[in-house]
């Protein structure tokens, strides 16, 4: 199996960035999965995604969920880079920098959405990752080392 059901330690850090940062998700059922494989994108090495669900995956998600529409969203994290690279500001840097991806629009009948980077990352966390900017890259390399060595034994 490619996926496994995230730790209580995610889900802590998730609510806990929903609480400071993301107050129109409030209400929102976010799933979190860990990604056991590798997955690559335009050559750069993918340590997290947040992706809407189709209905079909909603609907096997209802029960779960604990609402009648299954998850708003599905977030996917890299587990070799949560659980072998990451420090504790990492992680709460990759789970904000997800939630960035979510965009709400209450006065839509489904008003959870997705939205792209306004730049290589989103301005606001600029400002939030001045003391170590490109936490990303790093974390993205050692990562991508991780699996390297893996693979050569």
């Amino acid at each position: 199996m490619r996926f496994e059901e995230a730790p209580t330690e995610v889900y802590e850090i998730l609510r806990e960035c929903k609480d400071q940062h993301f107050p129109t998700l409030a209400g929102c059922n976010i799933k979190v999965v860990f990604d056991l494989k590798k997955r690559m994108s335009g050559g750069k090495l993918t340590l997290g995604s947040l992706q809407k669900p189709n209905e079909l995956l909603r609907f096997f998600t209802i029960d779960e969920s604990g609402n009648d529409e299954g998850y708003d969203y599905l977030m996917r994290i890299d587990k070799k880079a949560w659980t072998e690279i990451m420090t504790s500001d990492d992680k709460k840097r990759l789970v904000r920098h997800e939630l960035r991806h979510s965009d709400v629009d209450f006065d839509s009948s489904n008003p959870y959405k997705l939205r792209g980077h306004s730049v290589e990352d989103f301005y606001s966390e600029i400002t939030l990752n001045e003391d170590d900017p490109r936490w990303g890259e790093r974390v993205s390399m050692a990562t991508f080392s991780a699996y390297e060595i893996e693979r050569n034994g």
